[in-house]
Protein backbone atom coordinates (compact mmCIF):
# COMPACT_ATOMS: atom_id res chain seq x y z
CA UNK A 1 0.00 0.00 0.00
CA UNK A 2 1.25 3.49 -0.84
CA UNK A 3 -0.19 6.95 -0.45
CA UNK A 4 -1.91 6.51 -3.82
CA UNK A 5 -3.78 3.39 -2.63
CA UNK A 6 -7.51 3.97 -2.08
CA UNK A 7 -8.27 0.61 -0.45
CA UNK A 8 -9.99 0.87 2.94
CA UNK A 9 -8.64 -0.21 6.30
CA UNK A 10 -10.53 -3.27 7.45
CA UNK A 11 -12.25 -3.65 10.78
CA UNK A 12 -13.72 -6.88 12.10
CA UNK A 13 -16.99 -6.29 13.94
CA UNK A 14 -18.33 -8.75 16.49
CA UNK A 15 -21.43 -9.29 18.63
CA UNK A 16 -20.29 -6.66 21.13
CA UNK A 17 -21.91 -3.87 19.11
CA UNK A 18 -25.39 -5.38 19.28
CA UNK A 19 -24.81 -6.59 22.84
CA UNK A 20 -24.15 -3.02 23.98
CA UNK A 21 -27.30 -1.86 22.22
CA UNK A 22 -29.40 -4.67 23.73
CA UNK A 23 -28.09 -4.05 27.25
CA UNK A 24 -28.64 -0.31 27.09
CA UNK A 25 -32.11 -0.58 25.53
CA UNK A 26 -33.11 -3.20 28.10
CA UNK A 27 -31.90 -0.97 30.92
CA UNK A 28 -33.69 2.19 29.83
CA UNK A 29 -36.88 0.33 28.88
CA UNK A 30 -37.01 -1.26 32.34
CA UNK A 31 -36.51 2.14 33.99
CA UNK A 32 -39.05 3.99 31.85
CA UNK A 33 -41.87 1.45 31.71
CA UNK A 34 -42.28 1.04 35.48
CA UNK A 35 -45.95 1.22 36.38
CA UNK A 36 -47.14 0.52 32.85
CA UNK A 37 -45.78 3.72 31.33
CA UNK A 38 -45.19 3.82 27.60
CA UNK A 39 -41.56 3.82 26.53
CA UNK A 40 -40.32 7.00 24.85
CA UNK A 41 -36.85 7.65 23.51
CA UNK A 42 -35.05 10.77 24.70
CA UNK A 43 -32.46 13.02 23.14
CA UNK A 44 -30.15 12.16 26.02
CA UNK A 45 -30.19 8.44 25.21
CA UNK A 46 -26.87 6.78 24.41
CA UNK A 47 -26.08 5.34 20.99
CA UNK A 48 -23.71 2.45 21.82
CA UNK A 49 -23.51 1.04 18.28
CA UNK A 50 -22.66 4.45 16.81
CA UNK A 51 -20.08 5.20 19.49
CA UNK A 52 -18.39 1.79 19.33
CA UNK A 53 -18.33 1.94 15.50
CA UNK A 54 -16.77 5.40 15.69
CA UNK A 55 -14.11 4.11 18.11
CA UNK A 56 -13.49 1.08 15.86
CA UNK A 57 -12.51 3.46 13.07
CA UNK A 58 -9.82 4.95 15.33
CA UNK A 59 -8.23 1.84 16.86
CA UNK A 60 -4.62 0.87 16.26
CA UNK A 61 -3.15 -2.64 16.08
CA UNK A 62 -3.42 -2.95 19.90
CA UNK A 63 -7.12 -1.98 19.78
CA UNK A 64 -6.43 1.20 21.73
CA UNK A 65 -7.66 4.71 21.03
CA UNK A 66 -6.52 8.08 22.32
CA UNK A 67 -9.81 9.92 22.04
CA UNK A 68 -10.07 13.71 22.07
CA UNK A 69 -13.51 13.75 23.67
CA UNK A 70 -14.37 17.30 22.57
CA UNK A 71 -13.60 16.52 18.91
CA UNK A 72 -15.46 13.20 19.11
CA UNK A 73 -18.52 14.86 20.66
CA UNK A 74 -18.57 17.30 17.72
CA UNK A 75 -18.18 14.45 15.23
CA UNK A 76 -20.99 12.47 16.86
CA UNK A 77 -23.27 15.47 17.43
CA UNK A 78 -23.50 15.01 21.20
CA UNK A 79 -22.64 17.08 24.20
CA UNK A 80 -19.28 16.52 25.83
CA UNK A 81 -20.90 15.43 29.10
CA UNK A 82 -23.23 12.95 27.39
CA UNK A 83 -20.35 11.34 25.48
CA UNK A 84 -18.24 11.03 28.65
CA UNK A 85 -21.19 9.41 30.45
CA UNK A 86 -21.72 6.99 27.55
CA UNK A 87 -18.04 6.03 27.42
CA UNK A 88 -18.04 5.43 31.16
CA UNK A 89 -21.17 3.26 30.81
CA UNK A 90 -19.48 1.25 28.03
CA UNK A 91 -16.37 0.87 30.21
CA UNK A 92 -18.42 -0.29 33.22
CA UNK A 93 -17.33 -3.82 34.13
CA UNK A 94 -14.83 -3.73 31.22
CA UNK A 95 -17.45 -5.41 29.04
CA UNK A 96 -17.01 -3.30 25.90
CA UNK A 97 -14.17 -0.89 26.70
CA UNK A 98 -11.42 -0.50 29.20
CA UNK A 99 -10.71 3.07 30.21
CA UNK A 100 -7.00 3.43 30.87
CA UNK A 101 -6.89 7.14 31.57
CA UNK A 102 -8.63 10.48 31.13
CA UNK A 103 -6.38 13.52 31.26
CA UNK A 104 -6.81 16.94 29.67
CA UNK A 105 -9.88 15.95 27.67
CA UNK A 106 -8.13 12.94 26.12
CA UNK A 107 -9.39 9.50 27.07
CA UNK A 108 -7.26 6.42 26.49
CA UNK A 109 -9.48 3.43 25.75
CA UNK A 110 -8.98 -0.19 24.79
CA UNK A 111 -11.79 -1.73 22.77
CA UNK A 112 -12.95 -5.30 23.44
CA UNK A 113 -12.15 -7.24 20.24
CA UNK A 114 -15.58 -8.88 20.57
CA UNK A 115 -17.00 -5.45 19.66
CA UNK A 116 -14.51 -4.56 16.94
CA UNK A 117 -10.91 -5.29 16.06
CA UNK A 118 -8.44 -3.52 13.79
CA UNK A 119 -7.68 -5.39 10.59
CA UNK A 120 -4.52 -7.42 10.93
CA UNK A 121 -4.70 -7.41 14.74
CA UNK A 122 -4.74 -10.65 16.70
CA UNK A 123 -7.61 -10.47 19.22
CA UNK A 124 -6.15 -13.13 21.55
CA UNK A 125 -3.44 -11.03 23.27
CA UNK A 126 -5.78 -8.03 23.47
CA UNK A 127 -8.47 -10.11 25.17
CA UNK A 128 -5.88 -11.76 27.44
CA UNK A 129 -4.26 -8.48 28.50
CA UNK A 130 -7.57 -7.03 29.69
CA UNK A 131 -9.41 -10.30 30.41
CA UNK A 132 -12.29 -9.16 28.25
CA UNK A 133 -15.48 -11.22 28.45
CA UNK A 134 -17.25 -12.39 25.31
CA UNK A 135 -20.91 -11.39 24.75
CA UNK A 136 -23.36 -14.00 23.56
CA UNK A 137 -26.64 -12.78 22.06
CA UNK A 138 -29.83 -14.71 22.76
CA UNK A 139 -32.20 -15.80 20.03
CA UNK A 140 -35.09 -13.36 19.97
CA UNK A 141 -32.96 -10.26 20.59
CA UNK A 142 -34.47 -7.71 22.93
CA UNK A 143 -37.59 -9.81 23.45
CA UNK A 144 -35.57 -12.64 25.04
CA UNK A 145 -35.69 -12.84 28.86
CA UNK A 146 -31.90 -12.41 28.98
CA UNK A 147 -30.85 -10.85 25.64
CA UNK A 148 -27.11 -10.85 26.45
CA UNK A 149 -24.89 -13.13 28.48
CA UNK A 150 -21.18 -12.64 29.00
CA UNK A 151 -18.76 -15.54 28.96
CA UNK A 152 -15.87 -14.98 31.33
CA UNK A 153 -12.46 -14.62 29.72
CA UNK A 154 -11.13 -17.96 28.56
CA UNK A 155 -7.92 -18.36 26.54
CA UNK A 156 -9.14 -21.59 24.84
CA UNK A 157 -12.36 -19.85 23.78
CA UNK A 158 -10.50 -16.90 22.20
CA UNK A 159 -8.10 -19.39 20.55
CA UNK A 160 -11.04 -21.25 19.02
CA UNK A 161 -12.68 -17.99 17.93
CA UNK A 162 -9.45 -16.84 16.26
CA UNK A 163 -8.90 -20.17 14.52
CA UNK A 164 -12.42 -20.15 13.11
CA UNK A 165 -12.18 -16.56 11.85
CA UNK A 166 -8.46 -16.17 11.11
CA UNK A 167 -8.94 -14.90 7.56
CA UNK A 168 -11.24 -12.17 8.82
CA UNK A 169 -8.83 -11.06 11.55
CA UNK A 170 -5.79 -11.20 9.24
CA UNK A 171 -7.36 -9.01 6.56
CA UNK A 172 -5.66 -5.61 6.82
CA UNK A 173 -7.32 -3.84 3.91
CA UNK A 174 -10.54 -4.20 1.95
CA UNK A 175 -9.68 -3.92 -1.70
CA UNK A 176 -11.21 -1.05 -3.65
CA UNK A 177 -11.81 -2.17 -7.25
CA UNK A 178 -11.27 1.42 -8.38
CA UNK A 179 -7.82 1.58 -6.76
CA UNK A 180 -5.40 2.12 -9.63
CA UNK A 181 -2.45 1.20 -7.43
CA UNK A 182 -3.66 -2.28 -6.47
CA UNK A 183 -5.68 -2.93 -9.63
CA UNK A 184 -3.81 -1.20 -12.46
CA UNK A 185 -5.75 -0.87 -15.69
CA UNK A 186 -5.11 -3.66 -18.15
CA UNK A 187 -4.50 -2.57 -21.69
CA UNK A 188 -6.24 -4.71 -24.21
CA UNK A 189 -5.05 -4.65 -27.75
CA UNK A 190 -7.74 -5.33 -30.29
Amino acid sequence: MTSSCTCHTSTSYGPGLRAAHYLYQGQIRAERTVGGQRFRARRSDFHPITTLSYLAGLVNEHNTVRLDVAAASDDLGRTYELLVAELQWLAGGNRFLRQEGFVGGVMKLCLNPAAACDGGADPRPIAARHRFPYPVLADGGLSAPEPVRFLKYSAPFWEELYAGNQKLFDLQRYPDPDCRHCFPPVLRLV
